[in-house]
Formats: structure tokens, C-alpha cells, sequence
């Protein structure tokens, strides 16, 4: 059922693209899609308002990709409601008049072929590629055929924008024949445009930008230095259309993190909260780290993170590499969710930060104990910890929590709610619609009958 439906989609939303032909941005890459496509839908809108069109949802993929052209919500799974998704599209495709000019389309991928499948519903007219790393491994063992499923996207646009810093992407775009191409980067100043200068402080984010021999200071409340590569993007589509950086400049000045992929929260004690809850890869979680590092001293930082998913058997040597790179930050505790983070992040942050206890009951084995590494069963215990751990630091610490994990049974935003200041705020983090909520409470209302 599930392959007629798609099947359906496709010719469906293939045939409203090609009768009101809009001008697509795709954007792909491994982190920060989500996040770099709701920055290009925020300054086109200053552009030209209501013409322009991004799912609400944040919908990508063989489903996603079709739900955002017929601008709706997906079903799930009530047949009633399928029924009305395809009478609305047919309404779109042979009496609408008026359709957006500009689709801002975000294409991801967890399977071979799903990229190809996007791309001939909807060719980009310019294709955003901002990085590749390991993900989804499970369905992609080779590593090489994962790089060339997300360069499909350039390869079926008339123009490319690119991130040239990026291991993997600047050698499949050299191959690329008859594109108008504009790349961008921190670390590599031979693209179109770079940054420099970078300082990422808590709420704000400064760099200089340079084109040529020109350079402009950038100020955004962001948080992290990985959020310039969410911006350059935008840059350079502009760079792309013809337009000067000061023009851009002048109207990309109220940006903000969608929920859950970097927001700053209240919590309890006048302590921030730094919410990237709703998902978290190997790059994203190493780049809160490094920005946990370089925050001043004075203080108390708490890394709380769950999971990294779908990474086969990569899973071992990233999540270690996560641990390595904890050893030597300048974290103070660190609180953890998930069978991934307890089988190979825990006992290496035991091990470096553990002591023997100096009694020992006679005829027990003595194990390591810490008072900086905790490893929990699901995300509302591990809250209640995050949030003891910021009620015993002394009256002048300032305590900084930053949250990332993957989603599926981690849930971390549960975990958030137990040390948030203001429970109004509740709204402001990802995953909270009743379709959410549901699926949350069945998952914790099992792990907790399996106790």
C-alpha cells in the first residue's frame, strides 16, 4: 500500500510541478538542512513574501518532497485523510491558479534511490550542498555510493552552490560540466566566499565575511561556529541571483535556530539552556563540544546527550571519538541517554574521570564511580539529573547545558521540560503536537513496564 501511495505522489506532484514550473532552492548535506533551509525561506520571504512556500514541518524525502509541493500535512496513516490529500493535489494540479514562485525544498535521504526519486519530481533550479558525512549507514554500507546519492541533487540543477571545506563534495562537483557554481568555506579562502574571524559567544555570532577584497562584519544570535556554515549558504544563492552582499546584508538581520537545532531556553537557577533536541550527528555533537570548550571558564558547563543513530558499524569508532574529544574539553559533567552513549561514551568517561570508592563491602567487586558522567535510562530521568546536578552548583556558578541526541526513543526535549525555568516554555521545543505526544508516553509508558 505503502509503494501505491508513492507511486501515486509521484506522478501527482510531478505534474503540478511541471504546470506552475516554480523556482526550486534544494538543499542537501548531513548536518544543518534543516537549518540552512529555513534561512534561505527567511530572507527570500523578505524578498518576495508570500510567494515563497517551505513545509512548516520541515518535510524532506520521498514523502516529504511531495507533501511540501501539495502544501499539506502528512496523513499518516488515516485513509480519510490520504483521500483528501489527493483531492487537494488533483484541485492544485487542474484548477489553482495562483501557486508559490519559489518551493525551498529541503531533500533528504535514507535509502538508494530515494535522492533520484526527489530530484525527478522536483529538479532544482539551484542545488545547495553543504556537507557529507557518515550517516545512515545501515542502508548505505559503501560510504561512496551514500556521496553519490547526495550529489544527485547537483548533478539535476542548472546551478550548484557548494560547501567547499567539505572532504567529499569538492572532487564530485569537478565533474560536473555546463553549471554556473558558487562555493564557500571557513577553512578554504579559494572559494567565492569565505569567513574568518569567527568568535561564537553565548546568543551571538560574529564574523567577517569576504568577497574578493571586500569585507563585511556579521553579527547573529546564534549559537556555535558550525551556524556559519548554515548562513554562507545564503550568501552565496544571492551571489548566485546577482546580488551585492551589502543588499543581503541589509535584510538578513532577524534569523533565529528552528526548535530544537540550537535555541537558547531559560532553566532552573538562571541557568541556559541550549536546545539542539531534535537530532544530533557525529559533526554536530562534535561541534557543541568544541563550543562548550571555548566558553569561559567561569562556567559550569554540562554536556546532555543522547545517541548517535544509524550509524552501523561506524557506531563504535564515532562514539568513541565523541568521548576522546570530552576527555579533553574543558567539560565539567556530562549526562547520557541511550544504549550507544552507555556502551562506548560511558566507560571511557568513567574510566578517565572514576575513582575506586575507598570501602569496599566485603566479597563485592569495586567498581569506578564518578561524580561527572551518569548515564541514564531514558531522557526524563536524565533530566531530573541535569537538573539536580544545576541545584547543587554553588549560588555563582553560571551553569550552560547543551542538548543533542537522535530522536527516535532519546527524546530529549522530555528531559529538558525537568529543568526549565518557565513551563510555558514547553512550546518552544520540538516534537510537542499530539501526534508526538503519543508516540512519546506509549515509548516511556514501555520502558518503564520493562523495568
Amino acid at each position: 500500500m505503502k509503494r501505491i501511495i508513492l507511486i501515486l505522489l509521484w506522478k501527482l506532484t510531478k505534474q503540478i510541478i511541471k504546470k506552475h514550473r516554480p523556482f526550486i532552492i534544494g538543499v542537501t548535506g548531513t548536518v544543518g538542512k534543516t537549518t540552512a533551509t529555513n534561512f534561505v525561506y527567511d530572507f527570500l520571504r523578505t524578498l518576495h513574501g508570500d510567494r515563497v512556500y517551505m513545509s512548516p514541518q520541515n518535510y524532506n524525502g520521498e514523502f516529504g518532497i511531495p507533501m511540501t509541493i501539495l502544501q499539506t500535512k502528512s496523513p499518516y496513516s488515516n485513509p480519510f485523510l490520504w483521500i483528501w490529500v489527493f483531492i487537494k493535489g488533483i484541485y492544485i494540479l487542474l484548477f489553482k491558479r495562483s501557486y508559490p514562485w519559489y518551493l525551498v525544498l529541503e531533500y533528504g535521504i535514507d535509502h538508494v534511490g530515494e535522492m533520484a526519486f526527489c530530484v525527478d519530481i522536483a529538479p532544482p533550479d539551484i542545488a545547495i550542498i553543504l556537507n557529507i558525512s557518515k550517516n545512515h549507514v545501515v542502508s548505505f554500507p559503501v560510504f561512496r555510493d551514500y556521496i553519490e546519492e547526495k550529489l544527485t541533487l547537483a548533478r539535476a540543477a542548472k546551478r550548484v552552490i557548494y560547501n567547499r571545506d567539505d572532504k567529499f563534495i569538492p572532487a564530485g562537483i569537478e565533474r560536473l560540466t555546463g553549471k554556473e557554481i558558487v562555493s564557500y568555506g571557513i577553512k578554504n579562502k579559494d572559494g567565492d566566499i569565505y569567513a574568518n574571524n569567527i568568535k561564537a559567544e553565548l546568543d551571538d555570532l560574529s564574523f567577517s565575511l569576504v568577497q574578493g577584497e571586500e569585507s563585511y562584519e556579521m553579527h547573529y544570535p546564534l549559537i556555535g561556529e558550525f551556524q556559519v556554515y548554515n548562513i554562507l549558504p545564503v550568501f552565496a544563492l544571492w551571489i548566485s541571483l546577482g546580488m551585492d552582499i551589502q543588499s543581503i546584508r541589509e535584510r538578513l538581520t532577524d534569523i533565529h535556530p528552528q526548535k530544537g537545532r540550537g535555541s537558547i531556553l531559560k532553566g532552573v537557577r538562571e541557568s541556559v539552556i541550549i536546545d539542539g533536541s531534535y537530532n544530533g550527528g557525529f559533526n554536530s555533537i562534535s561541534g557543541g563540544i568544541e563550543y562548550m570548550d571555548g566558553l569561559s571558564s567561569e562556567y559550569n558547563k554540562i554536556l546532555f546527550l543522547g545517541d548517535m543513530r544509524e550509524l552501523g558499524e561506524d557506531s563504535k569508532e564515532l562514539h568513541t571519538e565523541i568521548a576522546e574529544k570530552i576527555i579533553t574539553s574543558s567539560v565539567q559533567t556530562v549526562v547520557l541517554v541511550g544504549e550507544e552513549m552507555k556502551r562506548f561514551v560511558y566507560p571511557l568517561l568513567l574510566e578517565a574521570w572514576g575513582s575506586m570508592p575507598e570501602e569496599v563491602p566485603e566479597g563485592t567487586v569495586p567498581e569506578l564511580t564518578s561524580n561527572r558522567v551518569f548515564s541514564l535510562l531514558h531522557s526524563r530521568l536524565a533530566g531530573k539529573k541535569v537538573r539536580d546536578i544545576i541545584m547543587s552548583a554553588s549560588e555563582e556558578a553560571k551553569t550552560v547545558v547543551f542538548t543533542k541526541g537522535s530522536q527516535s526513543s532519546i527524546y530529549l526535549e522530555e528531559g529538558i521540560k525537568e529543568f526549565l525555568y518557565d513551563l510555558r516554555d514547553v512550546e518552544k521545543l520540538c516534537r510537542q503536537s499530539d501526534h508526538w505526544m503519543r508516540i512519546k508516553n506509549h515509548f516511556f509508558e514501555s520502558v518503564i513496564a520493562e523495568i
